[in-house]
């Protein structure tokens, strides 16, 4: 670098360290009150991200998660790329606090890729519905018929169902579910099963060899209560031609937040920065990763009184939220 560049840079070192000083001092300047607005904005933009996102069933007024461990399965991948997801998946359940089933554990998360999506949720939910929470018994419960309905037949890179079972809030199961202990991990050995056969590179769609399970049960609603909602199945179909642009690191993450909550599949989260875009059309970029709020609201989600009402749970899963996101 000759003498005329070294002075070039050293003068444009000194202006930007100006600018530096000087933006600090108006920073200083700023008053107190700002500050608290800021705060109470942040408030409201994750208790409308809640909002927006967090699901509950048809017949109970909380949010479901999981107990304590996830054991994903992924059909329709080379096995290779499947221990992938399923190793990516068990990293941010391990965030949450959840452990990962050891090798060989009963899966209650089975992930499809198939070729044409809308097949086979479309011949899923009209040949197993007792494996999707259709039916009342158990307590079971999903997030309803037309729900349901719409799960067949809405065109989506990435769909999700979710059934959860009513327990007391300790834990327990209630009144006969003793007898259908385990059932979960039937549901998804059965539908792994009618995915492949259990073979983590098949391609094969789901068919109507598929064993099934009870499900569906609802109780009150009430803003404190004797009951919380367990997840015990995840059904997730990936249309592969629909998800084979974007980055295999997005599209994990983006599985991993249907696999870990039950969202809304209409919420609209164009207000907000969330993995959740990856596949919205707009003029944005694409998130590349799990974002810092969708993080919160998982952490949130799994340190909420969950015996409470889903009124109770959602502000202070926004609290939380709001406490955990940078305001800067």
């Amino acid at each position: 670098m000759n003498a005329r560049f070294k002075i070039a840079a050293m003068l444009t070192a000194t202006a930007l360290a100006s600018t530096a000083t000087l933006s600090g001092a108006a920073a200083q300047q700023t008053n107190s009150p700002e500050i608290v607005v800021t705060a109470e904005q942040m408030r409201e933009r994750t208790t409308a991200y809640t909002t927006a996102v967090a699901l509950a069933s048809a017949s109970e007024d909380q949010y479901a998660r999981w107990d304590d461990e996830i054991c994903p399965r992924v059909a329709g991948l080379p096995a290779a790329d499947a221990q992938t997801l399923i190793d990516h998946i068990a990293r941010r359940a391990h965030e949450v606090g959840l452990g990962a089933g050891a090798a060989g554990c009963r899966a209650n998360v089975v992930i499809m890729f198939a070729p044409n999506a809308n097949t086979v949720a479309r011949e899923i939910v009209d040949t197993r519905r007792d494996l999707l929470g259709y039916y009342s018994q158990d307590n079971m419960a999903s997030a309803g018929r037309d729900a349901l309905e719409a799960f067949a037949n809405t065109a989506r890179p990435v769909r999700w169902w979710h059934v959860s079972q009513t327990t007391s809030a300790d834990g327990r199961e209630l009144g006969q579910a003793e007898a259908r202990h385990g059932g979960a991990g039937a549901e998804a050995q059965a539908m792994n099963q009618a995915a492949g056969s259990g073979d983590p590179s098949s391609g094969s769609s789901a068919g109507a060899t598929i064993s099934g399970v009870d499900t569906v049960r609802s109780n009150g609603m009430r803003t404190r209560r004797t009951t919380r909602q367990d997840l015990s199945f995840a059904l997730i179909i990936v249309d592969a031609p629909s998800v084979a642009g974007a980055p295999a690191t997005a599209t994990a993450d983006y599985i991993s937040m249907a696999a870990l909550a039950q969202l809304n599949p209409n919420a609209d989260m164009s207000a907000f920065p969330s993995i959740l875009n990856l596949f919205a059309r707009g003029s944005g970029p694409a998130p590349t990763a799990m974002t810092a709020w969708d993080a919160a609201f998982l952490q949130g989600l799994y340190r909420t009184r969950r015996e409470a009402g889903a009124r109770q749970q959602r502000s202070d899963i926004a609290r939380r939220m709001a406490d955990a996101i940078p305001t800067n």
